[in-house]
């Protein structure tokens, strides 16, 4: 993932809240909805709804750009922020980062439980082909971080 950031994983949360925090999470959809902000921009549109500081979403929105989420740039007086990658981009690659782990780190398991899904769900079966497609299709492309995980 070309992301400078380590994340945790939380399963039973809902939607990117099981990678970002809520107010990480809250402050990304502002901002890939805006395209760009400023803190005040944000900060604004999130006292509509909840009691935050300014401090707060400023403090946020910068461990956010230290992530590498979101770009910040000076711009007058004020910094702009914008995503670093779009929503499914992103999306893209957390999902992409949590599924090599698993597949490097336990292979059996993972594997038991895809072929578990396969057998459960109408389509599983042909959702887990394509994984596994698209796998193989990137390995044969030489996707470097795939290969040498595997051979530490």
């Amino acid at each position: 993932m070309p992301l400078n950031m380590r994340f945790r994983f939380s399963p039973t949360k809902d939607g990117l809240v099981k990678v970002l925090g809520p107010l990480e999470t809250e402050i990304m959809q502002i901002i890939w909805q805006d395209e760009r902000s400023t803190v005040k921009k944000v900060h604004r549109k999130l006292s509509q709804h909840r009691d935050i500081a300014y401090t707060t979403v400023m403090n946020t929105m910068t461990r956010l750009a230290k992530k590498g989420v979101l770009e910040s740039i000076r711009e007058d007086q004020a910094y702009l922020y914008r995503p670093r990658q779009s929503r499914e981009t992103f999306i893209h690659g957390v999902v992409g980062h949590v599924l090599e782990r698993l597949l490097v780190q336990f292979t059996g398991p993972t594997q038991a439980v895809l072929n578990d899904y396969a057998g459960r769900y109408p389509d599983g079966h042909e959702k887990i082909t394509g994984l596994l497609d698209e796998i193989s299709r990137r390995r044969s492309a030489g996707n470097p971080s795939l290969h040498e995980e595997q051979q530490s």
